[in-house]
């Protein structure tokens, strides 16, 4: 597979530091790394090499008598703790001024740093400088800011000084509410920065990028985006977020294909049909699917680092969900970490000690969802999502409403009737995808041309008339096929949500 990462695990950063291609994006962001190498103390890194041994910071083969480590002049190769004292100059950069860093010095001295500032007459020893994720503040979607330590460890001789430079850099897909939209020679990925969203209009996106993911996507909690792939169907990605910048020829660094039965044919009346319906992300990470044979699947969160080949990974599902009567559509999780499916328009609930194995059984909860008028009517979910209070929300695409279900009603077992808290009607040629919720508690949906945005105040009242979205942003031809926001806020069960 495709892999540009270096070492374990889904760290961003790391993507850009290792970095070398010329079509390759500068760096958007990503979790803390390292921009270069600790150094071994005033003395150089390369010691006197004895017979049958290497210079510190020579190469791997054993040096000769009286041979000088290549790496430098003779300098000594352990550090002395505790000797005496030193200096400690932290430089920050990168971040607007009203944002604090948020840096951590780890040795002899100790201390939480959040500004430039200079540590006098620290004592000596070794000392390690980390620092993790800030953020800004923003009513909509807040922009992310991850750094890179010039030096993450060092020596700090008696009287030495050591200067140590952190450099934030807004990771790329923050700050933006992203549509997804099929191309007809645009972008199939449009970012629109928070500044955007205030009012109505047809603003050009603020990112645009061209990365093969269509139909679904979901961003982890580095803001790596996953998506289907274009082609095969059955295969899913995952790219870097400075990929989303839309510069140079993007690379997958994880690319998986599935092995998924032919359900349906490839196309129905020259129509695409996806073979995933949908993709979620539980707090491990692990990537869930509805696939078009009425199962749901689990693939493993990646535990190692992609390898170099440029083909696709073949994967099995670590977890199938089966034994559904209905086609399964939208996944979502709660912040308990169970897993909710809508399929035939029911809302089901998988609990969380079920999903590491395979299971055939019936769900936990079947709900059936009705309105609450005197001669009550099923309201089907085609789309899930739980806003900051824990209550589901549920679109129904062919009847362009959505409905709430509260907190309470989500407890139950086996098969139940629930009564929709607030019923919101849309116009009749919105077309409703997976909808997103904001940092304010705003509830983002797809139109028939564009999305737009209900309030909290307009979630909190049902409307049998249609409802006009308080801001409809038109830069799209069509409605969006899912919507996503990054960071998300905090409170919602998704792996994007940020602290």
């Amino acid at each position: 597979m495709r892999g540009v990462l270096l070492s374990l695990g889904l760290v961003s950063a790391v993507f850009f530091a290792c970095s070398s291609s010329d079509n390759e994006p500068t760096p958007g962001g990503g979790a803390a790394g390292v921009a270069g190498e600790p150094s071994g103390g005033s003395g150089g890194k390369g010691s006197a090499g004895a017979a049958g041994e290497s210079g510190e910071g020579g190469s791997d083969a054993a040096g000769t008598a009286g041979e000088a480590g290549a790496a430098g002049a003779p300098g000594p190769s352990v550090c002395v703790e505790d000797a005496g004292h030193g200096e400690i100059e932290l430089i920050v950069e990168g971040l607007p001024a009203t944002i604090a860093a948020s840096i951590t010095i780890a040795g002899p001295h100790e201390a939480l740093e959040s500004e430039s500032t200079t540590l006098s007459d620290v004592p000596g020893g070794t000392y390690s400088i980390s620092a993790t994720r800030v953020y800004d503040a923003d009513p909509l979607v807040r922009t992310a800011y991850d750094a890179q330590v010039s030096s993450p460890t060092f020596c700090l001789e008696d009287g030495g000084s050591q200067t140590v430079t952190v450099t934030y850099a807004k990771v790329t897909s923050s700050n933006q509410l992203w549509a997804l939209v099929r191309s007809h020679g645009g972008a199939l990925q449009r970012g629109f920065a928070s500044s955007l969203l205030g009012t109505s209009g047809a603003p050009e996106p603020t990112t645009a990028a061209f990365l093969p993911v269509e139909g679904v996507m979901a961003f982890d909690r580095a803001g790596d985006l996953w998506g289907t792939k274009r082609s095969p169907q059955t295969g899913i990605v995952r790219y870097a977020p400075a990929w989303l910048a839309g510069v140079g020829e993007p690379l997958a660094d994880y690319d998986f294909n599935l092995a998924l039965e032919q359900c349906v044919p490839p196309t129905v009346d020259s129509v695409s049909v996806p073979q995933i319906k949908a993709i979620a992300l539980d707090t491990s990470e692990n990537i869930w699917l509805s696939v078009c044979d009425k199962k749901v699947v689990r693939i493993n969160h990646p535990d190692s680092s992609p390898a170099s080949s440029e083909e696709a990974e073949d994967i099995a599902p670590g977890v199938t969900l089966s034994g559904f009567t209905k086609q399964t559509e939208d996944l979502a999780f709660d912040r308990a970490g169970n897993l909710w499916v809508a399929a035939g328009g029911q809302v089901l609930r998988f609990n969380r000690a079920r999903l590491d194995t395979n299971d055939s059984r019936a769900p936990d909860l079947v709900l059936e969802v009705t309105t609450d008028d005197p001669s009550p009517a099923a309201l089907p979910a085609n789309f899930l999502a739980f806003d900051s209070a824990g209550n589901l929300w549920g679109a129904d695409g062919a009847g362009h409403r959505l409905f709430e279900v509260v907190k309470t009603d989500l407890d139950r077992v086996g098969t139940s009737t629930a009564l929709a808290e607030v019923q919101l009607t849309l116009d009749s040629t919105a077309i409703l995808a997976r909808p997103a919720f904001d940092e304010e508690g705003s509830l983002w949906v797809s139109l028939a041309a564009g999305f737009g945005k209900l309030t909290a105040q307009q979630l909190a009242v049902s409307s049998a008339a249609p409802v006009a979205p308080s801001v409809v942003i038109s830069n799209t031809s069509e409605g969006p096929d899912s919507l996503a926001l990054f960071p998300t806020a905090p409170g919602l069960p998704l792996a994007s949500a940020q602290p």
